[in-house]
């Protein structure tokens, strides 16, 4: 696979080859004995008799949120900013930030993605930006819930007493970074003290300790919030998924000192940790894997993965990069293949109810919408046939390999 943003002789052999290849499928078509010696872009599979109902809404069903609790870093019972909460309700799956949404004036709305997310609940820690008032969720497309029953009424963050030595205040906004997301980990931190400090900020790998980002900033005043960002990179390179942690130190003129840290591994919700994750499943609903004719090999060929799910589900990236090509053909359907960041896989969406929301040459962030799940093409059912292409890439000399171990990894953490 090409590294993105990097065009060459590859790339145009790679496109005529895609058309070439597209030509050919739609000459198999005539001769109903060839796909099945070929191996065909995706078979017919017969969906599961547990499959979900095809019913087809336009987009994904409004969540609602039923109760706000709070579960630590509470004022007695109250909730203030840096608790962790949990959030009831109904249809959840498809959440992407939960909105705080104070007063009035859209200038004290704050938005973060939920931590920790199932289908009746999901956990996250209450920015410290967030101000008293309405809260609601958002899918990934866009869908918005009613405000929860009652408004959020925030307590105070306790104030340092006075004369106190410097200290420092954290969070992430989020507990999981998705690489090539359009959000990295987001540090928000507050120095508390007499005097402006300067401050070192490091990521830092649970595993072993080991510090593999840092930033200093010279002077930082007291009580002004600061934020640091981290993309998952490192050196140039991407970092392997597992636990991170930010750390951050303080000094002031007189010598004084402050830093937070990490206590051994630490829960996956301490404000500081966040958890950094390759992949996102595809599939944002309810979804069945399809086996049989439905998987990957078998006598026909099949060269990906079918995963049935409800006509208009909604489809985000898996994995963000740039779009190699988005269209129809008889067989895929509406179709989509995303020549991936950081990697040197190609991912490929088949059948999707409408055409691709992304274009040809456009950059795409991993869980960003792409589509619907549909039944378009050679399809008997809605669900999306999802392949992977080694290097280097789709039907450019790369190979497909069975994605179900892949899926069902990401489907377990995301």
């Amino acid at each position: 696979m090409r590294v993105a943003g990097v065009l060459g002789v590859g790339q145009a052999t790679g496109k005529v080859v895609r058309i070439a290849f597209a030509a050919l499928l739609a000459a198999l078509l005539m001769t109903a004995s060839a796909s099945a010696q070929t191996g065909e872009a995706t078979p017919t599979p017969t969906p599961p008799a547990d499959a979900p109902p095809v019913a087809a809404p336009a987009t994904s069903a409004p969540p609602v949120l039923t109760a706000l609790v709070c579960v630590s870093d509470c004022a007695g019972q109250r909730v203030r900013p840096g608790s962790l909460v949990r959030l009831r309700g109904r249809t959840l799956d498809a959440i992407d930030a939960i909105a705080f949404l104070g007063g009035p004036s859209p200038a004290d709305d704050v938005a973060v993605p939920p931590a920790r997310l199932r289908s009746h609940s999901l956990d996250l820690r209450v920015p410290r930006a967030a101000a008293s008032g309405p809260v609601v969720a958002v899918t990934v497309d866009g869908v918005r819930s009613a405000p929860l029953p009652t408004a959020l009424v925030l307590a105070a963050a306790p104030a340092p007493p006075p004369g106190s030595p410097p200290s420092l205040d954290l969070e992430v906004s989020g507990q999981r970074l998705f690489y090539g997301a359009r959000r990295g980990a987001q540090l928000t931190y507050v120095l508390h003290g007499p005097a402006p400090a300067q401050i070192v900020a490091e990521v830092v790998r649970s595993a072993d300790g080991v510090p593999i980002a840092r930033w200093v900033t010279p002077a930082i005043a007291p009580e002004t919030p600061q934020v640091v960002t981290w993309d998952g990179n490192a050196g140039g390179r991407v970092q392997r998924e597992g636990r991170y942690y930010f750390r951050i130190s303080a000094q002031d003129q007189a010598g004084a000192q402050a830093t937070t840290s990490q206590l051994g591994p630490g829960p996956a919700d301490s404000p500081g940790a966040f958890v950094l994750l390759q992949h996102v499943f595809p599939i944002r609903g309810r979804h069945r894997f399809g086996t049989g004719a439905a998987a990957f090999g078998g006598p026909r060929g099949h060269q990906g993965q079918d995963t049935f799910a409800a006509c208009g589900t909604p489809l985000v990236a898996a994995r963000g990069g740039s779009v190699q090509f988005a269209g129809f053909q008889a067989r895929a359907g509406n179709y989509l293949v995303i020549d991936g960041d950081g990697t040197d896989l190609d991912y490929v969406y088949m059948h999707l109810r409408d055409a691709p929301l992304v274009k040809e040459g456009e950059r795409v962030y991993t869980g960003q919408l792409v589509g619907y799940v549909g039944n378009t093409g050679d399809a008997d059912g809605c669900h999306l046939h999802f392949e992977m292409w080694s290097a280097p890439g789709w039907y450019d000399g790369g190979s497909p390999f069975d994605p179900l171990p892949s899926l069902q990894s990401w489907d377990r953490h995301s």
